[in-house]
């Protein structure tokens, strides 16, 4: 199978018997030719993005173009969002408090996605370790705020749970993104050094 990946042609053994929907065959040439330096940022046709739902309606591989982003700079992408995503957690706390007022279980839901998207910014960090600049303290701040998740998700009454929300969780929080922005300035500073 020929396709064309940051414009230029490149010929892939993929069995497209097997592999029939262009999702599939994507995740395999990125694990099998890209993978570890790099990433598929997005798919073009025509020099227009596809978006990741349109993609399986795609019938001529050979019109695709797939652009790709060095795997450290991908991560480097999907930090800068969990910091602009963890500013945002005092609001969605402070609705979470409000909601118990009005519904317990509407409450827990928000805080499911609130720890959720705490957890998913620590996977991030987890997953690209292997790209990422080491800090001193990286294994201790990722135990910190799983910590805080942990004792969170253990509590049943109400008001320990606001209590905790708004003593523990919101300072925890904080001190995770000082440690994520601590991280981007580190990679900002390596990459400086080494262009």
């Amino acid at each position: 199978m020929k396709l064309k990946i940051d414009g230029k042609e490149q010929v892939i053994n993929i069995d497209t018997k097997k592999y029939k929907k262009l999702k599939e065959v994507l995740r395999l040439v990125e694990f099998h030719y890209l993978f570890p330096s790099r990433v598929i940022r997005t798919v073009e046709v025509k020099g227009k993005p596809v978006p990741p739902d349109m993609l399986d309606f795609i019938e001529n591989v050979s019109e695709i173009n797939i652009i790709t982003d060095s795997t450290a700079n991908f991560i480097k992408k999907h930090i800068e969002l969990s910091v602009i995503a963890l500013d945002s957690m005092e609001n969605a706390v402070e609705a979470v408090i409000e909601s118990f007022d009005t519904s317990s279980d509407l409450a827990r839901l928000h805080l499911n996605y609130i720890t959720d998207s705490i957890l998913k910014t620590v996977e991030i960090v987890e997953k690209g370790s292997n790209f990422l600049p080491l800090l001193e303290d990286s294994e201790e701040a990722v135990v910190n705020i799983e910590e805080k998740i942990l004792k969170l998700n253990e509590l049943e009454d109400k008001e320990e749970i606001i209590k905790f929300l708004k003593e523990e969780l919101l300072e925890g929080v904080e001190k995770w993104k000082e440690f994520l922005l601590r991280l981007l300035m580190t990679m900002e500073n390596s990459s400086r050094e080494t262009h």
